[in-house]
């Protein structure tokens, strides 16, 4: 594990350097950087190699030890949903590096409080937000973005449209075919895509339960794949930080694993209630080897399917995101063949949830703007 430890701190302590506000999809972030952080330059030149590599491969470079190799998988897994052969080194670098040198920082209020942030900052900016407005298409005229079409008709005109839906829904429902040129439309849709989930979250009473700790990972059977739906189950339980997010003498858990979205097709509602609890059953159990007595004290108790996910985040197949594996094939980035057209979400940047989606989403919005405002932006805030 040192010598692993060995190949990727150095990579992450390279990319640290490079502040986030900076980061932008083009040529011109060199530049940048040479300005504003040039110490990260000569500490990125030697580890340039590293950026295009998966993870596996530094691994077999450096163990052999079979249950350090099997805990490394899982680790990928957990990040990116694919195994370490086919996740960027880059992605584990940063694990690596965050884990070891940093700490674990938890939105007191959870994700909620993150989103509350962000709104904050977009009305400062003389932003405006359009809560439960369904965007039917994206209107496009001779190669270039027009603005959106609500389902409701009205039609919101504009320049630059930014879409954070999935490459798929993009593609499939937000654009008409003949928007796209046929080759970037195709590859676009063969993109792989991961499984979906099973969650299950949970109001349970919280006596006796002092020393529980917030996270948790649990394999069922090492002989089985960490892939495998149902094996591998990610626990998660707030309140151990935050006590307001349960009413007092409650805690709230919310534990998922991967489930794939075909078997949830055309089911009717009988059969769609009785596998919902044969398939959180993996959970429930997972939960019971960190809480003995769980289903006693289970107070209130919500469980998502594929369908859910597909439903409520309005995610093709409900999906975990793109399945792009490292040497294979590069993420698109946000550009579009479209003009004024751009994409962000972790469909765009490799990676998978907030991180993925916050790295995208100023990636495009260094794009959209030139140099020179960026680092005048990055200027005001203090570097």
């Amino acid at each position: 594990m040192a010598a692993l430890e060995a190949q990727l701190l150095p990579l992450y302590e390279a990319l640290r350097l490079i502040p986030n506000l900076l980061l932008r999809s083009d040529w011109r972030l060199f530049p940048l950087i040479a300005k504003f952080s040039p110490q990260a330059l000569p500490k990125l030149l030697p580890q340039l190699p590293k950026l295009s590599q998966s993870a596996g491969q530094i691994l077999d470079r450096t163990v052999q030890d079979p249950f350090v190799r099997a805990l490394f998988d899982l680790e990928c897994f957990l990040l990116s949903g694919l195994t370490a052969h086919d996740t960027v080194a880059p992605e584990m670098a940063f694990m690596f590096g965050e884990r070891s040198q940093s700490v674990i920082d938890y939105p007191m209020g959870g994700s909620g409080a993150i989103i509350d942030a962000l709104v904050r900052g977009l009305k400062k900016f003389g932003g405006e937000l359009w809560l439960n407005q369904h965007v039917e298409k994206i209107q496009v005229e001779r190669g270039r973005v027009t603005g959106v079409k609500l389902r409701s008709g009205e039609v919101l005109q504009a320049d630059t449209v930014i879409s954070n839906a999935t490459l798929w829904d993009t593609c499939n429902h937000l654009l008409a075919p003949e928007d796209l040129p046929k080759p970037y439309r195709k590859k676009a849709l063969d993109t792989p895509v991961l499984e979906s989930f099973m969650h299950l979250h949970l109001g349970i009473k919280s006596e006796g339960l002092e020393n529980l700790t917030g996270h948790h990972v649990v394999v069922h059977r090492r002989d089985r794949p960490v892939t495998e739906p149902g094996n591998t189950c990610m626990i998660s339980i707030p309140t151990v930080w935050d006590a307001q997010m349960a009413p007092p003498g409650h805690h709230a858990l919310h534990a998922y694993t991967m489930e794939p979205f075909e078997p949830w097709e055309n089911l009717d509602q009988a059969s769609y209630k009785q596998r919902k609890q044969e398939r959180a059953e993996p959970l429930f159990l997972a939960l019971e080897k960190v809480i003995p007595d769980l289903r006693d004290r289970i107070v209130l108790e919500l469980i998502g399917t594929p369908l859910t996910h597909k439903r409520y985040l309005r995610r093709h197949r409900g999906s975990y995101g793109p399945g792009i594996k490292a040497g294979r094939a590069m993420f698109p980035g946000c550009k579009t063949p479209i003009r004024g057209l751009y994409r962000v979400g972790d469909s765009t940047t490799p990676g998978i949830g907030v991180p993925a989606v916050a790295a995208s989403g100023i990636l495009c919005a260094n794009t959209l703007v030139t140099p020179a405002q960026t680092a005048e932006a990055f200027i005001g805030q203090g570097r």
